[in-house]
């Protein structure tokens, strides 16, 4: 996401990203990753329960397709993940939040490999837009 903000800014957005740990954690994560896009701290992961998203189980988490997923991104992106934050099984997603504050278009991960592509986000976006 973060090499895609000029794609994100472009298209009038605000684009951040939502962490499990303390505010120090996530500063050093934006430190640790070299990232510019903000980080914020949900240490109980409200804002997750709020979204919808869930927590996997063992095949969520660990099947042939999603270790292979993480292998591929890992080798294109060059950057392996680190120590886990928060619970480990918890799934992630993409909102993307109206000005009027609605959400006008949501990604919910279905296993750990499952992310929405910063292209579906920026055309997410402009749909909004329009």
């Amino acid at each position: 996401m973060d090499r895609a903000r000029g794609d994100f800014k472009a298209a009038g957005a605000n684009l951040m990203l939502i962490g499990q740990g303390t505010p120090r954690q996530a500063a050093e994560f934006r430190r640790r990753q070299g990232i510019q896009l903000p980080v914020l701290a949900d240490r109980d992961r409200v804002s997750y329960k709020a979204a919808g998203t869930r927590v996997g189980g063992v095949t969520d988490l660990f099947s042939p397709q999603t270790v292979a997923k993480g292998l591929l991104a890992t080798a294109r992106t060059k950057r392996t993940q680190t120590r886990t934050i928060g619970h480990p099984a918890q799934l992630g997603g993409t909102l993307v939040i109206a000005p009027d504050g609605r959400v006008a278009w949501s990604h919910l991960a279905q296993d750990a490999s499952d992310n929405a592509s910063p292209e579906d986000i920026v055309a997410a976006l402009h749909k909004v837009a329009a």
